[in-house]
């Protein structure tokens, strides 16, 4: 087997999408979805040895050749961080980075409600937008430009205030995802396609 490789738009078939739901099986001894699939929380205690640093969960969906607005509604932050936002497809799976923080990898963006930071490879490459007042509950919107042969972007937003747009590899493959660091906290997550 050779290195791993980003899987491109252009060996996907319109199937391979799937639907925006969050994942049963991705770390379901500690999270609960919905029925719908719209809404995640984390909702049983730790039964190991250590609570994890962080819980990640990703979407089924597989999201190319299109354009596409996500909307992470974050309903309980427990007064502590979450990070909402995506992955690029690798072919053995998506690259988590360390201890299951979304934006620690190089192919991993989260939006951090928290702080008003967008990070990516362990740190922020946008900051001062919108956050959580209270620190417990708040809206982050992504827009997603995903062409099947040229360079896609991504672009987040809060309150309607727009980051600049994040630069991504051509045919770019997606998968939204989320991480919680605390018990409690929930996230639902819908989305609509714009174009394809």
């Amino acid at each position: 087997m050779g290195e791993p490789q980003l899987v491109r738009a252009s060996t996907m078939a319109d199937g391979d999408r799937g639907i925006v739901r969050w994942r049963r099986d991705h770390n379901a001894e500690l999270l609960t979805v919905s029925d719908d699939g719209a809404r995640v929380a984390w909702s049983r205690p730790s039964t190991g040895a250590h609570t994890p640093a962080w819980v990640p969960i990703e979407s089924e969906a597989r999201l190319f050749g299109g354009a596409f607005e996500l909307e992470y509604v974050v309903e309980e932050m427990a007064s502590g961080q979450i990070g909402v936002g995506f992955l690029l497809a690798w072919d053995i799976g998506p690259d988590w980075g360390f201890f299951g923080y979304l934006g620690s990898s190089p192919t991993g963006w989260a939006y951090d409600l928290s702080s008003g930071d967008v990070v990516c490879a362990t740190r922020s490459i946008k900051g001062g937008l919108g956050k959580s007042a209270d620190g417990h509950t708040g809206v982050v919107s992504l827009r997603l430009d995903l062409p099947t042969h040229a360079i896609g972007t991504a672009t987040f937003a809060v309150d309607g205030r727009a980051a600049r747009p994040i630069e991504l590899s051509e045919g770019a493959v997606v998968i939204p995802a989320a991480c919680l660091l605390r018990p409690t906290q929930a996230v639902r997550l819908t989305a609509r396609t714009i174009a394809r």
